[in-house]
């Protein structure tokens, strides 16, 4: 039964690919080369501002402070099912308490 549902689950996550492939060439088939080299030219100017400003902000920031980042992000990365349930319970949390307050 489990082998089954794998089975499924690949053969739909492999149409969903197809799909989304075949969506992505209609689209830069069908946008203009102009269109696409400004594009191409943006992402290449936020990518490089992106980078120099984390370089800034790990230059600037104190070792001590990296340190407890870096364990946090190793803590975290250990621990994904109880942050992500962690997670999806405040969010169902702020659901409720915004459909309750909504009905006031």
């Amino acid at each position: 039964m489990k082998q089954q549902t794998t089975e499924k689950a690949s053969l739909i996550a492999d149409q969903i690919r197809e799909k989304a492939e075949r969506a992505a060439r209609l689209v830069q088939d069908n946008t203009p080369d102009s269109v696409r080299d400004k594009t191409a030219q943006a992402a290449a100017q936020v990518w490089g501002g992106a980078t120099r400003a984390g370089q800034h902000a790990a230059d600037m920031t104190p070792d001590p402070l990296l340190e407890k980042a870096d364990r946090a992000a190793t803590a975290a990365r250990s621990n994904r099912i109880p942050l992500l349930v962690a997670g999806a319970v405040i969010i169902a949390l702020v659901v409720v308490r915004r459909s309750r307050a909504r009905r006031r």
